[in-house]
């Protein structure tokens, strides 16, 4: 039942990438340079809605937010967030888009990306014991943090609870709404 799931809701991700536009490097590069704020609004609206959704389900008590699967947060992550994020930059592409760009436009870009990404991973599976032992998953190790105190099993940065990431989901929903879709264009 879990990989058929995975496959439907990793379907239904996969289209609604494509749909929005997500899975065009263009469009994702234009976004990341501030030239267009289309796909920037839908993702802050996402993530707003998501978190909104989660704090209210978690509120009524109709989901427990332990079953998440929370990483720790350590030097590791750090280094894998800037390979990841100079990737994404240089090539418009993340493991999520490149997928659904395979089936588009981007194929080239889309197929590098997936290898680099295949790759990378063996290479971090095969050095996996080597960084244990020299201690980089020790280094910074704050635990499994979230931003606020949703559960005794999880460190937060803020004490509020779930009224913290419902405001701040309310937030990223109101700040999606005002983003300018292109904010350097000049009028007239």
């Amino acid at each position: 039942m879990n990989v058929a799931s995975g496959i439907v809701l990793g379907g239904l991700f996969g289209a609604a990438l494509y749909y929005v536009g997500a899975s065009n490097p263009q469009k994702l590069l234009s976004m990341l340079r501030f030239q267009n704020l289309r796909l920037m609004k839908i993702i802050f609206f996402a993530i707003g809605f998501g978190s909104t959704l989660l704090a209210v389900t978690s509120l009524l008590g109709l989901f427990d937010i332990t079953h998440l699967s929370i990483k720790e947060t350590h030097l590791g992550v750090l280094v894998g967030g800037l390979i990841f994020g100079l990737g994404f930059g240089g090539l418009g592409t993340c493991p999520g888009t490149c997928v659904v760009a395979t089936t588009s436009g981007g194929f080239k870009k889309a197929i590098v990306a997936l290898l680099g990404g295949l790759l990378g991973a063996w290479v971090f599976s095969m050095s996996y014991s080597w960084f244990k032992e020299k201690g980089l998953f020790d280094a910074m190790n704050l635990g499994r943090l979230t931003w606020f105190q949703v559960s005794e099993a999880f460190q937060a940065v803020f004490e509020v609870g779930y009224v913290g990431l419902l405001g701040v989901g309310v937030l990223f929903m109101v700040i999606a709404s005002i983003l300018p879709r292109h904010p350097f264009k000049k009028n007239g």
